[in-house]
């Protein structure tokens, strides 16, 4: 039954085809406004996160693209969609007080998914044909099955491991799940020759999900630093229907991607708040490693793209991705500009260009550092045509110029008017950075992010640090060996790889030697986001290091283990494994105590406590809390500008409130700042004259 209406579906003509679409659509909007519980929670995010884009992508005639691409593509371009769809009918308040509620809302997307396909129709002509929308084979005679499908448990161990482990402190089926993907790295990698060609990029994309997923789904809150502000701006722009930057002048609230994103998700799915940010954008995310995997193809073997793209997933910053929503938002649109700018396909046509200015201008709007750096390495490269023209040619060569003028100008009008914040915060790093770097460093370390001491071998405090240190610089080490390879055999590797794409890793490579060389610059951009960024352009040279290494020890039939290695290798390190088997609890998802769990997870009750105080304190008092305590807080629905941190050096007492969450109440500890934990007792004197107003065991309230 199942192959016989696949096979009537893969036989619509265009009419039908239409006709399905403009249907599927219906149905969604009959549940958006019959609130049917979890379809209502399922389908539109599916629908609006996919079709729009997919019938944007059939209307630009791409038919020949590879499916994996129209995917991404499709994912990519319905986000720009809805962002821009949200900016647009803000630009209409006060004509529309409320521009982002579900009427104005559905009707626009309703209309421009109405008009996407009318143009699919048009544009496809008599030529239509549903092999040419889902150009893919699944049946492989020959090649095993199993492989193909033991990754959809990964995203279903997830889920099961982190209700048990939130719920019983139970972990066993998260440490099943930890265990199982390196083992079935290793299986696939025995059996590749036997593989079905869909293996490499399904379980790439199934092992991100399930990796995203634990994390995300740890806690029924937020988990991470960086997310707890920009929930905070969501819910200024939900509590409006409307996005308004003067709400709180903060860089954060100018980035479309955490305030009008989630809104318009909110409206149309009525999924909580909280799980848009935990459950909608871990499977989001999902999709980003699949991009590298692809830009990484187009210059080596499947299975070497299939490296370069654990090896972004088997990164630290992704598998805690959903802590900081805004660079994973802006790090899908960067990596898809860049394979647009790479695609062999799309070299000579005009949608190109459309569809690179579309991801642009849509990184912009979503975060100011993440398309600053993309602004530093893709203008050069847009330039390189000009550059080469003048010096090998004598001539002018103006391709590329219309991209740049664009670019430069969108970047203007929008950091100039809409998001003038983001702009001063970036002039004052700027001044910042150059003030440590021409004053006092205050030693080998000074003004140096913790983690680019910790790959110098500086600052290095117990057993699982060294190891993980050791396992990074061991993939530096291959990254400079790769790096070594394209200066040594360039006529080979400009074969191989483009002119623009060796341009891009040797500023790729620059921006990080200035994370290292340069104090101050790693102290207000964390060196692991840039590096993450980079990966799009660094992770080949990891691929063409093992392949020179294994050369160089003359045992290229090596390359494999050497892959596995440190691949898992880094993955034990990225999920804090390494921490676990000596003995230390150093993981939020997995271990019930330790300084990352206390930080991390947040307990109802200890929001609760805050919608108390928020209910029930004086507005005009302060509320003083540890390091970790104004997460807690402003998931109480407390002001942004109500916490107050304590300053632990000056023995005073405090007026106002004082709050203290699980780890104060039923440990005793104290976060300082972040990375020291004292404990309470010291700080008796904080608490003279003050009484418990508020007790419900894991958290309390002192007056």
């Amino acid at each position: 039954m199942i192959k016989s209406t696949l096979n009537r579906i893969k036989n619509f003509n265009r009419f039908e085809w239409v006709l399905s679409v403009l249907i599927l659509l219906i149905v969604t909007d009959l549940i958006i406004l019959l609130d049917i519980g979890l379809l209502k929670q399922t389908l539109p995010f599916i629908f609006f996160t996919v079709v729009p884009g997919l019938l944007l992508v059939n209307a630009l005639k791409m038919h020949k693209m590879d499916f994996l691409k129209k995917i991404v593509l499709s994912v990519g371009l319905s986000i720009s969609l809805l962002i821009f769809t949200g900016f647009v009918l803000n630009l209409l308040y006060p004509y529309l007080s409320k521009p982002l509620a579900m009427e104005p809302l559905l009707l626009a997307l309703n209309l421009e998914v109405i008009i996407f396909t009318l143009l699919d129709y048009h544009r496809s002509g008599q030529s239509f044909s549903m092999e040419r929308i889902f150009n893919f084979q699944l049946n492989y005679p020959g090649k095993l099955v199993s492989p193909l499908l033991f990754p959809l448990l990964f995203p279903v161990l997830a889920i099961m491991g982190t209700y048990l482990m939130n719920n019983y402190l139970n972990n066993i089926i998260l440490m099943v799940l930890l265990l199982s993907i390196p083992l079935y790295l290793v299986v696939i990698f025995y059996f590749k020759d036997r593989l079905n060609p869909l293996t490499f990029p399904l379980s790439l994309w199934l092992i991100g999900m399930g990796i995203l997923l634990m994390h995300g789904l740890t806690s029924s809150h937020i988990m991470g630093r960086d997310v707890h502000a920009e929930y905070y701006c969501f819910q200024l722009t939900l509590s409006n229907l409307h996005w308004d930057i003067n709400t709180y002048y903060n860089p954060y609230n100018a980035c479309l991607d955490i305030t009008i994103l989630p809104t318009m998700y909110q409206v149309l799915t009525g999924m909580a708040g909280e799980y848009i940010f935990k459950l909608y954008f871990s499977l989001i995310g999902s999709f980003i490693p699949l991009v590298l995997y692809l830009v990484s193809r187009k210059y080596f073997k499947t299975e070497y793209a299939f490296f370069a793209g654990l090896l972004f997933v088997f990164q630290l910053f992704f598998i805690n991705l959903t802590g900081a929503v805004r660079q994973e938002i802006a790090i899908l649109f960067f990596f898809l500009a860049v394979m647009i700018l790479f695609d062999s396909y799309l070299e000579k046509m005009v949608q190109r260009k459309f569809l690179f200015l579309i991801f642009i201008f849509s990184l912009i709007m979503s975060h100011y550092t993440t398309s600053y750096v993309a602004l530093g390495l893709t203008v050069p490269i847009l330039l390189l045509p000009f550059v080469k023209g003048v010096i090998k040619e004598r001539k002018l060569n103006f391709k590329n110029f219309d991209l740049i003028l664009l670019y430069l100008l969108f970047l203007a009008v929008w950091f100039m008017i809409y998001a003038k914040v983001q702009f001063n915060a970036a002039g004052d790093v700027v001044a910042a950075t150059a003030g440590i770097a021409g004053g006092a460093s205050g030693g080998a370390g000074g003004g140096r992010d913790a983690l680019v001491l910790s790959v110098l071998g500086i600052g290095l405090k117990s057993l699982p640090n060294t190891i993980s240190a050791i396992v990074n610089d061991a993939v530096f080490l291959m990254m400079g060996i790769g790096l070594f390879a394209i200066f040594r055999d360039h006529k080979k590797w400009r074969k191989i790889l483009d002119d623009e794409f060796i341009v891009g890793i040797l500023l790729s490579i620059t921006l990080l030697a200035m994370f290292v060389i340069l104090p101050g610059v790693s102290f207000f951009y964390g060196a692991d986001r840039l590096f993450f960024q980079l990966l799009i352009f660094t992770a080949p040279l990891f691929i063409i290091g093992v392949i020179k290494f294994s050369n160089i020890i003359k045992k290229p039939q090596w390359k494999p283990a050497i892959f596995l290695v440190l691949l898992i290798s880094m993955f034990m390190v990225g999920t804090h494994l390494q921490y676990h088997l000596t003995g230390t609890p150093y993981s939020a998802e997995y271990d019930s105590t330790g300084s990352i769990r206390g930080e991390n997870f947040i307990f109802d009750q200890e929001v609760i406590a805050a919608q108390w105080l928020n209910q029930y304190s004086d507005p005009n008092q302060k509320i003083y809390a540890d390091s970790i305590g104004g997460s807690r807080l402003m998931l109480g629905n407390i002001s942004i500008y109500r916490p107050s941190g304590i300053n632990f050096e000056t023995n005073k007492t405090l007026p106002g409130y004082i709050f203290l969450g699980y780890v104060g109440t039923r440990q005793g500890n104290v976060y300082e700042t972040l990375d020291v934990i004292g404990d309470w007792s010291s700080f008796n004197y904080l608490f003279q004259d003050k009484s418990r107003i508020y007790d419900n065991y894991y958290a309390e309230v002192y007056q």
